[in-house]
């Protein structure tokens, strides 16, 4: 094919760039043949060089080359974006033919320019949880006896880090046979390391110094099992997954690979056009990225291709991977690569950059360590800041308040002083250290932009409208049966009802007067003008609505149902009107969205199967992510450590520096143990991969550094600060902020949310439900918990969902009340256990509105597992002069009038023992079962009857036993 000549407007701009250039630079730009490695440190101009070589690349009379020969691979879309806006103002609109993608973007158009070769037409990307709906499929497939397969508990504990593993075999490009070569390496090496050999010698247990830690390679042993089972699952995962027609973006990478490397005209055709290669942010390659690369490249002994990268700035996994790629690509091209190191730093004052220096020394998987020649000491190079006097500051303050009104206060003094509020940032490690600061900087009127990646299905609004989807729901399979989603729903401000009318048609619905259900009351127009309500008309509308929308299930689809809802109950109207629309809007559009796609998925998919969706997705931590987006021009950043690597600031607060936000920081107990021999990185490195995220958020800032933390949080719980302030060399400088200041602030941050106001409907009515009303320990509880919710759930008697917990609870409860009932009325026999689990069961139907099917059948096949074995282990042992589920009544606590049942009373002569049951988990009822203070003597004690199956685990039934004698103690005041 004949390419046309390329008119290229090499500007001024480009001139007068190539004339800027220090020497470091000017030989990364004009080094255009062969390879070469730029390890470029913070601020020191990499994306400038990049763009610079390209049009110097393309200016130059030697190569002859095109736009089209060159291919720019980045990390990230936003900076291939970067490349190409820098790249446009060097040589014009010429610079759309350079092709500047992530790995991902090229490996698609790959795929997309070859679709015949790839036969990819019909295959569609794999939503999250359709990847764990197969991973349980390949975990229930698995064979009694497979090390991970469980047949108690959480069946499917292990899916996280199946999941996990299967993405880092994808790309880091690794076969199963490579997981179980590097494992059995790691296991034979372990003799030969100090940890695993006892240094002193120890009689008592026989050992002497020398000797193998055989526990400890016992339990690496196990790990490394766990992983290479696991990593057998993999070629089976990828079977399933192109049988269902899906895709993971990781494997797009994968398919190009492997087509490179067998089908060489494919590869010869990517060889032939492209002569130079430029890769952006070496150091994160991974290791399918960097076979990309390397095939790419491999027709050439010594290729045109330009890295640039550092590894101090590496900021994610397996640091020793990522370094030995760089090392793999020094020793590739040894005779030849040409290595640059840009030390000269347009951003920072030298103050700032020897406090980061000082930081990241303490690393030890660094270059300079494996390169004694190599140097990397930044040298401030910037004017005016290179001349700068201002030292980088490190606050402490009493508490975390005190941070925060600070840094507000600061802001506010720097608003006063006209300083751009974008060159102001606040960086954090987590989101959430922001949420307190961007409420009081919206008090203070202070522009601020921030993005952060929230759960839709966590925002309250989709919350009410899943809730009134549960609602249709479940009344369009079963009338009445979701009456307690009612009071919740009538609040939903979007539907107009006014509160003291809602609080009139609860009262009169728990009242001796109703004896009909809630939606029969709020159709019936002539009830709701006799209670004298505000506005009845609210009440009449919000009833037709639903119950339209309850008969429209049956004749609309769900995303048809769903737009009807929007626009009907007067959604729309409410977030169009309200302060927060934007916020509002992008969540239900989410949300909408979302049944969109599962509507296109399964066209007739219906309501209840959406809901179980979104249960599933909940149980798996699957989030429906969505970019919320606060922006104001010129506003203060405010961004996590990693999303501001590549951003700068003239002032930077970089908060909450305390070691349970940096070095405590967990990411999860979701993968299996990998040996280093697989990822080149030991433990050591989580330590230094966070010490690396500080020091780009150190290396942010051009002048001005503020870094800080508290002593104590605000419930005065003690704090210690991160062990990189103390590695920076910054000293300390206690700071409180003026009583009167931090006042305000507060005052301010709470001035947002009103104290919720509970109008109480007919205080004549309330009395008169009252007038029986008797303590219950449970209804104890809630008063003491929240006297609002004890008003609405025991004197309104507001309608409440039945819990699969309890209802659990409950039949066990039953069916061994039973149990014992049947012994009485058998001749003090009990009869066989086939009988007690059928009673069980009988139970468990009685009450399946109260569970999902999911939670039905697990339970179900909890109690076969559990019931049993309970039945076995006491069946000889239990006392069968008992009084079973006795009820305490008339009976009053100073002057308190209390009621309550007893699950089973044993007599063993003058002595009782006080039954109660448990059906959840020992720790949590150990704490429950703790007797009054006042109960506890000589004569009172406590038994805990806990019992194991047959894996050792606590079975969820037990009973715990207070035993006191009826000569001492009467504890009820009446006989039992």
């Amino acid at each position: 094919m004949l390419e046309t000549a390329v008119s290229i407007d090499f500007n001024e701009v480009f001139s007068a760039e190539l004339n800027r250039l220090n020497t470091s630079q000017q030989r990364a730009v004009e080094t255009i043949e062969g390879p070469v490695l730029v390890i470029a440190g913070p601020g020191t101009g990499k994306t400038q060089i990049i763009a610079a070589r390209i049009g110097y690349i393309l200016s130059s009379e030697d190569t002859q080359a095109r736009p089209q020969n060159i291919i720019c691979l980045t990390y990230t879309d936003a900076g291939a974006i970067a490349m190409r806006k820098r790249l446009l103002k060097f040589i014009g609109p010429t610079a759309y033919r350079v092709d500047m993608f992530t790995f991902h973007a090229f490996c698609n158009e790959v795929i997309q320019r070859n679709l015949d070769y790839f036969g990819k037409r019909v295959l569609e990307p794999i939503s999250e949880l359709e990847n764990i709906t197969l991973l349980e499929e390949l975990v229930n497939g698995l064979s009694t006896g497979h090390v991970l397969k469980r047949l108690k508990g959480d069946i499917y504990s292990d899916i996280d880090k199946i999941n996990s593993l299967f993405k880092m075999m994808k790309e880091e490009d690794w076969s199963v046979e490579y997981v179980k070569t590097c494992c059995t390496a790691y296991l034979d090496d372990l003799p030969n390391r100090e940890e695993y050999i006892y240094k002193r010698a120890n009689a008592a247990k026989n050992i002497s110094a020398g000797d193998l830690k055989k526990e400890l390679i016992a339990r690496e042993e196990e790990k490394m099992m766990k992983l290479i089972a696991a990593a057998d699952l993999f070629p089976l995962y990828q079977e399933r997954m192109l049988q269902m027609n899906r895709y993971d973006y990781s494997d797009m990478i994968l398919w190009v690979i492997n087509a490179f490397r067998q089908d060489e005209n494919l590869l010869r055709s990517y060889q032939e056009k492209y002569l130079y290669f430029l890769v952006d942010e070496f150091q994160d390659t991974n290791g399918a990225q960097n076979e990309l690369l390397n095939l790419l490249t491999g027709y050439w002994e010594n290729p045109n291709i330009f890295t640039v990268g550092d590894d101090d700035q590496s900021i994610y996994e397996f640091q020793g991977a990522r370094i030995k790629n760089i090392q793999d690509f020094l020793a590739r091209y040894s005779k030849s690569v040409e290595k640059i190191v840009l030390t000269e730093n347009y951003r920072s004052s030298q103050q700032i950059l020897n406090a980061a220096q000082n930081v990241i020394e303490n690393n030890r998987q660094r270059l300079i360590h494996s390169d004694v020649e190599l140097s990397k000491d930044l040298v401030a190079a910037g004017y005016p800041v290179r001349f700068s006097a201002v030292e980088p500051i490190v606050y402490e303050y009493p508490n975390i308040a005190q941070e925060e009104a600070a840094i507000v206060t600061k802001i506010l003094q720097l608003q006063y002083e006209q300083v751009p509020l974008h060159e102001i940032a606040v960086i954090y490690f987590r989101h959430s250290q922001s949420e307190n600061l961007l409420r009081l900087m919206e008090k203070k009127n202070i522009p601020y932009q921030v993005r952060k990646k929230i759960n839709v299905l966590n925002h309250p609004l989709i919350g009410s409208l899943i809730t009134l989807l549960t609602y249709i729901s479940k009344e369009s399979q079963h009338s009445h049966s979701g009456e307690h989603y009612l009071f919740e729903l009538m609040h939903l401000r979007f539907f107009g009802i006014d509160t003291h009318d809602i609080a009139a048609i609860t009262a009169y619905a728990g009242s001796r007067r109703s004896n009909c259900s809630w939606r029969e009351m709020l159709a019936n127009e002539k009830l709701l003008n006799s209670l004298d309500l505000r506005n009845a008309a609210s009440l009449i509308s919000f009833e037709k609505n639903i119950t339209a929308w309850i008969s429209d299930t049956a004749n609309l689809t769900l995303q048809m149902l769903f737009e009807k809802i929007m626009n009907e109950s007067g959604l729309l109207q409410y977030i169009l009107e309200n302060d927060e629309r934007i916020p509002l809007l992008q969540a239900v559009t989410t949300f909408f969205d979302f049944i969109k796609s599962e509507c296109s998925r399964r066209p007739r998919i219906k309501i209840r199967e959406l809901l179980g969706i979104i249960d599933q997705m909940n149980a798996h931590g699957i989030i429906l992510p969505a970019n919320q987006t606060s922006y104001k021009e010129d506003g203060v950043q405010f961004t996590t450590c990693h999303s501001a690597k590549g951003l700068e600031f003239n002032y930077v607060f970089l908060i909450g520096c305390t070691s349970d936000k940096w070095e405590g920081a967990s990411g999860g107990n979701f993968s299996f143990s990998l040996p280093d021999t697989l990822t080149f990185t030991n433990d050591e490195n989580r330590l230094e991969s966070t010490r690396r995220l500080f020091y780009v958020a150190m290396t942010r800032a051009k002048e001005h550094l503020t870094i800080s933390y508290a002593t104590n949080t605000n419930d005065c719980k003690e704090l210690e600060a991160s062990q990189f302030i103390a590695e920076s060399g910054v000293s300390v400088q206690p700071k409180l902020v003026d009583a009167e200041i931090l006042n305000d602030l507060q005052i301010v941050s709470l001035q947002s949310s009103k104290p919720p106001k509970v109008e109480l409907y007919d205080r004549d009515l309330i009395n008169s439900m009252l007038s029986n009303f008797a303590l219950s320990p449970s209804s104890l509880s809630c008063y003491l918990k929240c006297p609002v919710s004890f008003y609405f759930q025991n004197i309104l008697r507001v309608p409440v969902a039945k819990n699969d917990s309890m209802a659990f609870g409950s039949a066990i409860h039953i069916s061994l009340k039973r149990l014992f009932d049947k012994m009485r009325n058998n001749s003090n026999s009990f009869l066989p256990k086939e009988e007690f689990i059928k009673d069980f069961e009988i139970e468990m139907r009685r009450n399946k509105d109260a569970f999902t099917d999911k939670q039905f059948e697990n339970r179900i096949e909890l109690a076969q597992q559990v019931l049993p074995e309970y039945y076995d282990r006491y069946i000889n042992l239990w006392n069968k002069v008992t009084v079973t589920e006795y009820m305490i009544r008339n009976v009053e606590v100073a002057g308190v009038p209390i009621k309550g049942m007893i699950d089973k009373i044993e007599f063993e002569g003058n002595d009782v023992n006080v039954v109660d049951y448990k059906t959840g988990s020992v720790q949590y009822g150990l704490k429950k079962l703790k007797p009054p203070v006042s109960l506890q003597s000589s004569s009172l004690k406590f038994n805990f009857n806990q019992h194991k199956n047959g894996n050792g685990n606590t079975s969820h039934l037990m009973e715990a036993v207070q035993v006191f004698t009826t000569d001492e103690t009467d504890l009820y005041g009446g006989d039992y």
